[in-house]
């Protein structure tokens, strides 16, 4: 019997001031959301101007991610706080437009476009 392993590896910096960027890579999936939002909201909580999600290392994203993605979206317009995605590959863009979600999210092509 094969073992498989959902992973996520999660970083955090900030960018600028006000400006905070979580790193996402791996799989997005019903067994990493929960330890992903809880790191994202843990951030959120700082009480920033703007959070970017850089998804650029994402190699699956299924509806629970595209959940998560509302949901934090829901939570940045609570706190006042601006959304912006980094999403460059079809593994995150592909789920997105067939979803119609990506006139949903401020969607951009790197880091330094965030702003």
């Amino acid at each position: 019997m094969d073992d498989f392993t959902d992973t996520v590896a999660l970083t955090a910096r900030d960018v600028a001031v006000g400006v905070a960027v979580v790193g996402v890579a791996g799989e997005l999936d019903m067994a990493t959301v929960p330890e992903v939002e809880e790191f994202v909201l843990r951030r959120l909580a700082d009480g920033i101007g703007t959070l970017v999600l850089d998804l650029s290392g994402v190699t699956f994203l299924g509806s629970t991610g595209i959940n998560l993605l509302i949901k934090v979206d829901a939570a940045c317009a609570e706190a006042g706080t601006k959304l912006r995605l980094v999403a460059t590959t079809q593994v995150v863009l592909r789920p997105l437009e067939v979803t119609e979600m990506t006139a949903h999210f401020t969607i951009v092509g790197a880091v330094d476009e965030a702003s």
